[in-house]
């Protein structure tokens, strides 16, 4: 074996000796299925959510995305999942939204993740994330974010997103397949 190869493979089994760290598993953790929009490519349509397994051990993810539903309809939930999966493991966790109309809650539970990943369904999104991301540009945070825009939404181009690891004209995917080493589950708070 080569010595770059053994030095990988010692590095691997140290990742998953209990630390919680592991290659390359994502956990994607449906927090709740309640979503305050009626989106018609909407990915939690091609799935039985109800039959999704319960995860309650956070170990052995290389990183953990909390989706929805919309998670920031209820952000005690998100908060206290991410609590939860702390007192476990350490991996980065992100959150996927596409609501940050209200300042409070989005600034708040930003400061809980690693990053957030936000969403502009329509038009009428841009105004709420415009007035997020001029806080953003203020306290500039430690986060990983990611924008993903639809097709169709138009961002003015003098707004400054040097922030943002930018998707433009995304559109809905049929049967959205889950990306290569990714699980999908469902959190119980209890």
């Amino acid at each position: 074996m080569k010595k770059n190869e053994s030095n990988k493979n010692q590095q691997l089994a140290s990742l998953n000796a209990g630390d919680g760290y592991t290659s390359e598993k994502t956990l994607r953790l449906l927090l709740f299925s309640y979503c305050n929009r009626s989106c018609k490519g909407c990915c939690n349509n091609d799935w039985d959510l109800n039959s999704l397994e319960i995860e309650n051990n956070f170990t052995g993810y290389s990183e953990i995305i909390l989706t929805g539903g919309e998670p920031m309809i209820f952000i005690g939930v998100v908060i206290n999942a991410v609590r939860k999966i702390r007192e476990q493991t350490k991996v980065p966790i992100y959150l996927y939204t596409a609501k940050v109309d209200n300042l409070f809650e989005i600034c708040t539970v930003l400061w809980y993740v690693d990053g957030l990943t936000l969403t502009l369904h329509e038009q009428e999104d841009v105004g709420h994330f415009l007035r997020f991301n001029k806080i953003l540009l203020e306290i500039k945070p430690n986060k990983k974010l990611r924008l993903n825009v639809f097709k169709g939404v138009g961002i003015p181009p003098e707004a400054d997103l040097s922030m943002w690891k930018i998707k433009n004209n995304i559109k809905w995917i049929k049967k959205c397949p889950l990306p290569i080493n990714e699980v999908f589950r469902k959190y119980s708070d209890g």
